[in-house]
């Protein structure tokens, strides 16, 4: 296969564009930034910030959240830029999804039995190493698609350890009365991540390239590294009497059993599938629909992240009260009726607005989701019944991702995509009464 080359030379017209284009991307992110810190300070003094243990955690979390959004943002455009191919972003999506559906509940076992610190420390370190070595191979110039393919797998396989194993370690720090808070705290700092994380990757991509991006990422990791290193040792919760496939019978059978937890299960895996691998390819929005370069696409992505920041600040008050199953629904029905009209926009400006619109939308789907799952599983079993929490966007989003390539492949990815906000929206209807025990949740 013929791939284009990277660079080439730019006329001053494009090079104000751009200069402008960067000015109000700094804008952006400092206003996102201060929005994002302004926030966190001022939970700090109640809730789950007030555990110190965690507090570090979370400020941690937020270094490491930046540089994995960055690697995401350079990671879509290297890949455009090699092969000119939607099909190859979602490919990346399926060497992901393997190792993630094949892991991740195994992990969830692994994280009831053993000392969840010392499972976070090995993950974080495999995952620093990796982005350092996509750099290095970026950097010196000899990156093929190949090697961001195998990079993609082993990164997916540590975080169907990692996942799990953080998800379950939350609640232990701060106790089952802050569960909201943290689960809001977290998708936070994730999304909070997610504004300035791409903003940063645009600047960098446009400046120096994709290379500066995996490399910054390999640094943020040790932030986290340093602050469990601290931690107190975490001893295993699960039945360690009993084997590992004892175990994961025990936390499928408690699953299958429970229609509030499948049926919650069912609601996050249709949106993941169908809804979510719009961001994989927001490189062909920006290029291709919208006619937009790398800082254009830095700004669509942190559009996306505000939106997403802003539902992850709404996920500890709503998740604090009452009728929870019914506002996950509805929040899932917005989801993909606004993803539906930004798959079908072809002005810059809407798009940017809709993608407000549908970060929220898909945040507070996950974070309702987490916090009822958390304040439902009993300790023993959450390990498990998380792991199967974070499989759903480790292994159904990167498969949903391979179909959408296909999909747009052959026809076009704004297609492709309002294809699966379609059904989101359609199951989301069905789910209001085909779905009693999570309606009812309280």
């Amino acid at each position: 296969m013929e791939t284009k080359t990277r660079g080439g030379p730019e006329s001053p017209q494009d090079r104000r564009d751009r200069i402008r284009r960067q000015r109000r991307l700094g804008v952006l992110s400092e206003l996102s930034t201060r929005l994002a810190l302004g926030r966190a300070i001022s939970l700090r003094g109640g809730g789950a910030l007030s555990v110190p243990v965690y507090r570090e955690f979370w400020l941690a979390s937020i270094v490491s959240n930046i540089g994995s959004w960055m690697q995401m943002v350079a990671q879509g455009w290297l890949i455009l830029q090699l092969t000119d191919s939607a099909f190859y972003l979602g490919l990346v999506g399926l060497m992901r999804a393997i190792p993630a559906l094949s892991i991740t509940l195994v992990g969830g076992v692994l994280a009831d039995r053993v000392d969840r610190r010392r499972m976070l420390l090995f993950t974080q370190a495999t995952a620093g190493l990796l982005a350092l070595l996509l750099g290095l191979l970026d950097l010196f110039g000899v990156v093929a698609i190949w090697h961001i393919l195998v990079i993609a797998f082993a990164s997916a396989a540590v975080m169907a350890l990692d996942n799990p194993t953080r998800q379950a370690l939350v609640p232990d720090l701060v106790g089952k009365e802050n569960i909201p808070s943290a689960v809001g705290l977290n998708s936070a700092a994730w999304n909070g991540a997610a504004v300035v994380g791409p903003a940063l990757a645009g600047l960098l991509v446009a400046a120096v390239g994709t290379a500066g991006a995996f490399l910054l990422n390999g640094a943020s990791y040790v932030a986290v590294l340093w602050v469990v290193g601290r931690m107190p040792p975490q001893p295993p919760k699960g039945n360690v009497r009993e084997s590992i496939a004892q175990n994961l019978a025990a936390g499928l059978r408690y699953m299958r059993g429970d229609p509030r937890i499948w049926g919650l299960m069912l609601v996050i895996g249709v949106a993941t599938f169908f809804g979510r691998p719009y961001l994989q390819f927001m490189p062909v929005f920006a290029q291709d629909v919208l006619g937009t370069g790398p800082t254009g696409y830095g700004v669509l992505m942190a559009a996306n992240g505000i939106g997403a920041l802003a539902g992850a600040i709404a996920v500890a008050p709503l998740g604090a009260s009452r009728r929870k199953g019914e506002l996950l629904i509805l929040i899932t029905a917005l989801f993909g009726a606004s993803l539906l009209l930004f798959a079908g926009s072809r002005w810059y400006l809407p798009s940017l607005l809709l993608l407000v619109l549908v970060g929220a939308a898909q945040t507070l789907n996950m974070g309702l989701t987490n916090t009822l799952l958390q304040l439902t599983v009993p300790g023993e079993l959450r390990g498990r019944v998380m792991a199967a929490y974070t499989l759903v966007p480790m292994g159904l989003m990167p498969l949903g991702q391979l179909l959408v390539g296909s999909l747009g492949a052959r026809t076009t990815v704004p297609v492709a995509v309002a294809l699966g906000a379609g059904v989101v929206t359609l199951f989301s209807l069905a789910a209001a009464w085909a779905l009693p025990a999570v309606r009812k949740m309280p």
